[in-house]
């Protein structure tokens, strides 16, 4: 299943390619897909959204910036 969220407050583009490595790294994650600008994070996973929303915040609280996510 893909999943789009709305991913604000990151700092810079560098931010964004770290934290969709760290997205990337749990496993039943791929495809993961994050762009800085439009703050658009789509990814695509056989998990239900509250797996991938508790992996997502986990790779946040990692990147240690304050960020906020949401579903689209």
């Amino acid at each position: 299943m893909t999943y789009k969220m709305t991913v604000s407050g990151l700092d810079c583009p560098n931010c964004a390619k770290k934290l969709a490595t760290l997205i990337e790294k749990n496993e039943g994650i791929s495809g993961v897909r994050l762009n800085f600008l439009s703050e658009s994070l789509t990814l695509d996973s056989d998990l239900d959204f509250d797996a991938v929303l508790a992996a997502v915040k986990k790779a946040v609280a990692e990147l240690g910036e304050k960020v906020t996510v949401k579903r689209r």
